[in-house]
């Protein structure tokens, strides 16, 4: 059960670090609270863990943007023990160049102004050494993209997320 409050506490601290002023307004006390828990998405089902190869698109949508993808790997990627969910999620944005100096990071909540955002869990994973972890295989934009916020500028994606990815290694270690 720790890895979802770790999880939540990482994306606090990447979405500090790296959010507007009204991202943080509107999601971080949230977060602290524990009503809302947080992920971290980065695998995808063609790349593994390789990131230079992720092909999640995000195209712009007024002040938003909508998200196109599988992740896989997503710890505590869909439950029931919060009110929402907020996934950070590693896209390229329309127009970005490869590798993963393209790469953006998004924020992209499960629920939205209480209804359904356009991402859901596909399936359950077996992670081994994982227990009591609803593991997902998560999609985003099934049904005409899922709502999302740019957290930082666009292609600073995965400097912004290794705020978040460092102190999961920390915290992985600790429960190892």
């Amino acid at each position: 059960f720790g890895l979802c409050s770790e999880l939540s506490v990482g994306n606090m601290l990447a979405l500090e670090a790296h959010g507007s002023d009204e991202l943080k307004t509107e999601w971080l006390p949230h977060i602290i609270s524990g009503r809302y828990t947080g992920t971290m998405c980065l695998s995808e089902p063609q790349a593994g863990s390789d990131l230079a190869a992720i092909t999640t698109r995000a195209e712009p949508d007024g002040g938003m943007w909508r998200l196109f993808g599988r992740k896989i790997w997503i710890t505590w990627g869909e439950h029931d023990m919060a009110e929402n969910t907020v996934h950070a999620v590693l896209a390229r944005a329309v127009g970005s160049p490869g590798g993963t100096k393209g790469l953006s990071l998004f924020l992209v909540p499960r629920y939205l102004d209480g209804k359904p955002n356009d991402v859901h869990c596909v399936s359950v994973e077996h992670k081994l050494g994982i227990k009591a972890s609803p593991t997902c295989v998560m999609a985003f934009g099934d049904h005409g993209g899922a709502r999302a916020w740019l957290v930082g500028n666009l292609n600073e994606g995965i400097n912004n997320m290794f705020t978040m990815m460092n102190v999961m290694r920390l915290g992985v270690g600790l429960q190892a």
